[in-house]
Formats: C-alpha cells, sequence, structure tokens
C-alpha cells in the first residue's frame, strides 16, 4: 500500500492560517482517495480542540482528525504540503504540513521517517526549500 502519493504534494503554497492548511491537507487526501470529505470536520475539530497535537517542531505541522473521525477514512494516507514562507502554527512556523489520515498504525513508518529527516533543524531548513513534487516524494518514500 502506498502510504503517499504524488498527487497528495502540493509545492510553494501561500496560506494564510493553519485552518487554510488543514483543508488543503484534507482536499489532497481527497483527491487521493484516502478520505471522505467528512474527514476534513474531524481535522478542523482537532486542531480547534486539541491543537497542541498538531504541531511536531521544526517548521512542521501534522493536522489528522479526531478518533471517531476514523470512520470517513477510506485508506491510510498522508499529504504533504509545503510553503516557503510558512503559516503561523501554535506560535510557530510550519513550512512543512503532513496531513494524516490513519486507520490504524500503518503510517508509523513515514511519522518515525519525517521525524528522523526533521530531527536536526538544519535538516529540517533544507526540506522546507523543496520546491519539487518529485523531491519530496523521493526522500518520503
Amino acid at each position: 500500500m502506498e502510504i503517499l502519493k504524488k498527487s497528495a504534494i502540493a509545492v510553494s503554497q501561500e496560506l494564510s492560517s493553519k485552518e487554510e492548511a488543514t483543508k488543503l491537507a484534507g482536499s489532497l487526501l481527497i483527491k487521493s482517495g484516502n478520505i471522505q470529505e467528512e474527514y476534513i470536520d474531524s481535522m478542523l475539530e482537532k486542531l480547534e480542540k486539541e491543537g497542541f497535537a498538531t504541531y511536531i517542531g521544526n517548521g512542521v505541522a501534522i493536522p489528522h482528525g479526531m478518533e471517531e473521525g476514523k470512520k470517513y477514512i477510506n485508506e491510510t494516507g498522508i499529504s504533504i504540503i509545503q510553503s516557503h514562507k510558512g503559516v503561523e502554527w501554535n506560535g510557530e512556523v510550519a513550512y512543512i504540513i503532513v496531513g494524516i489520515a490513519a486507520k490504524d498504525d500503518e503510517h508509523m513508518d513515514v511519522l518515525s521517517k519525517l521525524a528522523d529527516l526533521i530531527e536536526d533543524p538544519e535538516d529540517a531548513k533544507k526540506i522546507w526549500k523543496l520546491d519539487s513534487a518529485d523531491k519530496i516524494y523521493e526522500l518520503f518514500s
């Protein structure tokens, strides 16, 4: 199973808010067939109620849905948005937004890889600057 599809990657995006970023992350997951539209509402609810769980540091945010939103997931997948200017996220700035739709733990390999990639702030900054969906896809595959 392919967790990340090229169609779920958007680069050089200008985002005005974390809500807009979350909606875009969700729409990419819809386009890839991972979720039903209702899952985006679950992602926004998570942002509102448990926003602290959506920013992981070094310029990376991981919007995802509430536990009860899982019924709107067709198959596990992630979307990736890259923004050169970034978007304000809980008092920080997110340059990479990884939308997550996970039925169970199938996404943990990708998250583990992501954590390794951004552990060093300098490495994270290199990812922020990638401007090609192909390069991002290769990095996470």
